[in-house]
């Protein structure tokens, strides 16, 4: 009776894994990412009360469509509420309501950005007054400039170590970071892209236009100019913040999605060479809200970017940026100094970017196609195939077995 009572379960494991392996696109993860997942929105509530001043105005048109936030394709949008009593949006807005008194506060204008509202976050990413200066740091800083520019390069994945101000700690774990992304890089291999998918549209590249390439950039909890982009991190899982004192890291892929945080001992051999086999694999699913991770804010119109083949000698336009932002400013981010020659290079006890610009080799490969090379034709047929055949066994075991009993 033990082993009956199993087998419907297993049956109905099998099905899902065969329909999952049917569905599965032959596309990194990280390349599917890149070119067709499109970032969601941060909601920022701007709250104040009355008319507000001509400079207050200037700044709020900033987080608009039509000002600074749409012109650098900024993923986020704005929520005006005027506290006012007459105010419509204030009167059929009770989550708008409920936000502002849980700030506990009497300044305003005050700003509260929030997750996307998809990814479900309950705590805010960071609350403070309405400026100016507030508002460049949330649209853009120059370490998720260098980020973006590395993706677009056609790197994997940057992997962004957050330091816990432990020096030994922090050492220590940047080093086993580095020699892991090293040691994946050159042994892990990337998947043959099928041409069916590309004839789809998945993609707009073969396996010969993909590099596989890891970074590291290091960055300070401290980095006044980053505050938004660490408070971005630590609020990327409901518990980072209780772990203040350990040196974190976040594979950062795609259009400049945070896949999740290894933290102190997890940072190891095996947590790293599993995230980046994440990243290379094929794309089981399609569906990017099914897929673990959280977009960061960008300021970057990666439709017009991101380009079909990797060409890594290229140097692409400026990011759009505030003032105060250019290029130099990556320099604090990276640890990187410029040689004589204006080149830029790694300075003394800096994050280097790891050694290498591996190409997966394709020539070898199986000669029997896997479920993620066949043709979309084929995969509809075994997903059909394998659910009626499940379904029929499914029915046969649960007549033979209330025969049975």
């Amino acid at each position: 009776m033990r082993n009956k009572s199993f087998r419907v379960p297993l049956i109905a494991l099998a099905i899902v894994c065969t329909a999952s392996l049917a569905w599965a696109c032959s596309v990194p993860v990280f390349r599917y990412a890149l070119e067709r997942w499109v970032n969601d929105p941060y909601e920022v509530y701007v709250f104040h009360k009355g008319k507000l001043t001509y400079d207050q105005q200037k700044t709020v048109a900033d987080l608009t469509e039509e000002g600074a936030a749409g012109k650098q394709h900024a993923n986020v949008r704005l929520k005006l509420i005027d506290l006012s009593a007459n105010d419509p949006a204030k009167q059929n807005n009770e989550q708008a309501i409920r936000l502002w008194e849980a700030q506990k506060t009497e300044t305003l204008p005050w700003m509260v950005v929030n997750y996307p509202s998809i990814a479900n976050k309950p705590n805010s990413v960071w609350s403070g007054k309405l400026s100016k200066e507030n508002v460049e740091r949330l649209l853009d800083s120059p370490a998720r400039r260098e980020i973006c520019r590395k993706l677009l390069k056609g790197e994997t994945a940057v992997w962004v170590f957050l330091e816990s101000g432990n020096k030994e700690k922090d050492e220590a774990a940047l080093k086993i970071l580095q020699s892991n992304l090293e040691l994946a890089q050159k042994e892990m291999k990337l998947p043959k892209i099928d041409e069916a998918d590309i004839e789809q549209g998945l993609v707009s590249t073969d396996e010969k236009g993909l590099k596989l390439q890891f970074s590291t950039l290091r960055l300070s909890r401290d980095n006044d100019r980053e505050k938004m982009f660490v408070e971005m991190l630590l609020g990327s899982e409901d518990d980072l913040r209780d772990f203040d004192g350990e040196p974190m890291t976040f594979p950062i892929f795609g259009r400049g999605r945070v896949m999740y945080a290894l933290i102190g001992r997890g940072i190891n051999a095996d947590t790293i060479r599993q995230s980046c086999q994440e990243l290379i694999g094929p794309c089981t699913c399609e569906v990017k809200e099914e897929n673990p991770g959280i977009d960061l804010i960008t300021s970057v119109d990666w439709d017009e970017l991101v380009q079909p083949f990797v060409e890594i000698d290229r140097e692409l336009p400026p990011l759009p940026g505030f003032g105060g932002l250019t290029d130099a400013d990556t320099d604090d981010s990276t640890n990187m100094s410029d040689d004589k020659k204006g080149n830029k290079k790694p300075s003394e006890g800096s994050t280097v970017l790891v050694a290498g610009n591996e190409v997966a080799d394709q020539a070898e490969h199986s000669t029997s196609a896997s479920p993620a090379e066949m043709s979309p034709m084929i995969r509809n047929i075994i997903i059909v195939a394998g659910v009626s055949i499940g379904v029929v066994m499914v029915l046969s075991f649960a007549f033979l077995s209330n025969r049975n009993s």
